[in-house]
């Protein structure tokens, strides 16, 4: 099992870059609206200093191509996810025939019903109980609602037979292994991602545009390692029996 979960574990970075060549398409959904962004950050003048960059986050013209640029990733997230189903299912990745909508539907409906109760119970929670008492309640909330968010790729990945009881009896692996995997592409891609920005403060203009370049591939390869971690996380170790899978 320690075996097959390395092995595993080891396929994300691999399939994240096969992507490139399996189905560009994808990580460029990501890759495509990063560099506009970083060409209107440019031009405003956001990277010439660490002050310059704070005093322009919140710039509309910055977010009105943020927004897009969000939409974007999410997008080549869920698309490099469906990726590696559809090549399971024999269908193109842009299929959604292979999508169980009905228990993504479920998952999405819990999800979506999650964080807005999180949203309105956030202040008056934390400030009833304390900041410290309010962050373990929310890694205790977290944890126990992790089913919730394996219904959602489950239906995603295309799997019919997933339910939100089964997955509280027998999904907890797969939502180890979906964090677990999500770390492996997060962790190294976010640090190299801020760590192109601080280079990028101050300096030649030259340097910038290529480290923005530079960048926004590190952007296209983490949503599709982020997708591959999400698919190779939620299947099982050992295949299905085959009564199973029928």
């Amino acid at each position: 099992m320690i075996k097959a979960f390395l092995q595993r574990l080891l396929s994300v970075p691999r399939d994240a870059f096969r992507l490139w060549w399996l189905a560009p398409v994808i990580p460029l959904i990501a890759v495509i609206p990063e560099f506009v962004q970083h060409v209107v950050e440019i031009r405003i003048g956001m990277f010439e200093s660490q002050e310059a960059a704070k005093a322009l986050s919140d710039d509309a013209t910055r977010w009105a191509f943020g927004y897009a640029k969000l939409a974007g990733y999410l997008i080549a997230i869920l698309a490099a996810a469906r990726f590696w189903a559809a090549r399971e299912q024999g269908l193109p990745w842009y299929s959604p025939k292979g999508i169980a909508w009905k228990v993504f539907g479920i998952g999405l409906l819990l999800n979506a019903l999650l964080t807005l109760a999180i949203a309105v119970t956030e202040e008056p929670l934390k400030a009833a109980i304390g900041g410290t008492a309010f962050d373990l309640v929310s890694l205790v909330v977290n944890l126990a609602t992790l089913p919730f968010l394996v219904l959602l790729v489950a239906g995603l990945i295309g799997d019919r037979t997933a339910t939100i009881g089964s997955l509280y009896r027998t999904g907890w692996g797969a939502a180890l292994r979906i964090v677990l995997f999500s770390a492996v592409v997060l962790v190294p891609l976010m640090s190299l991602h801020s760590l192109n920005h601080t280079l990028a403060f101050g300096a030649h203009p030259a340097l910038v545009w290529a480290l923005m370049v530079f960048d926004s591939l590190v952007v296209g390869l983490l949503a599709a390692g982020w997708g591959t971690a999400i698919h190779h996380g939620y299947q099982p170790l050992e295949p299905k029996p085959a009564t199973e899978q029928a």
